[in-house]
C-alpha cells in the first residue's frame, strides 16, 4: 500500500495485514495502547503524574509543558505507529520505529541515571526495569517478524 489513495483499509485489507505480522503487530498494539495511556493520564492530570516521574512544573507554562511533552507526544507517537500499521499497511515498520525510541529512551535513561546519579529515585528504580522488559519483549516480537515472518 503507497500513499493517500490506497489508505482507506477495509477489514479484508486489515485482517490480511495483521495475519501476515502478527509478531509486528502484537508490539504495535502494546506500543500504541502505551503511549496513548501515557498520554491520556498525562493530559487529564499533568502535576500528579509529573510528580511520579520526579517532574513538577514553577508555574502554569510548566504545567502546559508536562501535557504536551508526556501527553502531547506520546499521543503523536501512539497515533503515528498506528497509522503507518493500520491504514498504510506497515506493523513491521511500526515496530521498528518503536523499537528506536524504546531503545533510545532506555538508554539515554540508563547512562544519565550514572551521570546524575539517580538510582535512588523511585521512578528510576521503576522505570529502568519496567522499560528494559519492554524492550526485550520488543526485540522478541523482531526476531521472530524477521525469522518467522520474513518481515525483511
Amino acid at each position: 500500500m503507497n500513499g493517500f489513495a490506497n489508505a482507506a483499509v477495509n477489514a479484508e485489507t486489515l485482517k490480511f495485514i495483521i495475519e501476515n505480522n502478527i509478531a509486528a503487530t502484537v508490539a504495535t498494539i502494546g506500543l500504541v495502547v502505551y503511549f496513548l495511556c501515557t498520554a491520556v493520564v498525562f493530559v487529564l492530570n499533568p502535576v500528579k503524574f509529573g510528580k511520579n516521574y520526579s517532574v513538577q512544573p514553577v508555574d502554569n507554562a510548566g504545567k502546559t509543558e508536562i501535557r504536551v511533552y508526556y501527553g502531547g507526544i506520546s499521543f503523536a507517537l501512539g497515533l503515528f505507529l498506528a497509522v503507518l500499521a493500520f491504514v498504510f499497511g506497515q506493523p513491521f515498520y511500526s515496530l521498528v520505529g518503536g523499537l528506536i525510541f524504546a531503545n533510545t529512551v532506555f538508554f539515554t535513561r540508563f547512562t544519565f541515571t550514572f551521570i546524575d546519579k539517580g538510582w535512588n529515585c523511585p521512578y528510576t528504580r521503576l522505570a529502568i526495569p519496567a522499560e528494559g522488559a519492554f524492550i526485550v519483549v520488543l526485540w522478541i516480537c523482531f526476531a521472530v517478524a524477521v525469522a518467522v515472518e520474513h518481515a525483511i
